[in-house]
């Protein structure tokens, strides 16, 4: 990365100033400037968020609707089978098995 050349003039108060230090510390920053840039550059607007969200939940919706689908495949063969296994039963009895 270029060294920084340029300057953003951007005037607090004092306790601003000592708030944004203090943040910048915890957070694990050299500066203001570097937690400034980080936080510039980390920022996204709020329709760039809801363009991932609505992303998002078309992804969901569909994973659901696969979901749902499988869901009742699942329970036909289940009940398909619960059918044969009556009529195997039905079979087994007549023949004298049961």
């Amino acid at each position: 990365m270029p060294p920084a050349t340029e300057r953003i003039p951007i005037l607090v108060t004092k306790v601003d100033k000592t708030r944004f230090a203090k943040k910048a510390k915890t957070f694990g920053f050299g500066s203001i400037s570097e937690f400034a840039r980080t936080a510039m550059d980390r920022f996204t607007s709020r329709d760039d968020d809801a363009a991932a969200l609505t992303a998002l939940f078309k992804e969901v919706q569909a994973g659901t609707i696969r979901a749902e689908r499988s869901l009742d495949e699942t329970i036909a063969f289940c009940d398909a089978s619960n059918k044969r296994m009556d009529a195997l039963d039905a079979w087994m009895r007549e023949k004298g098995y049961r």
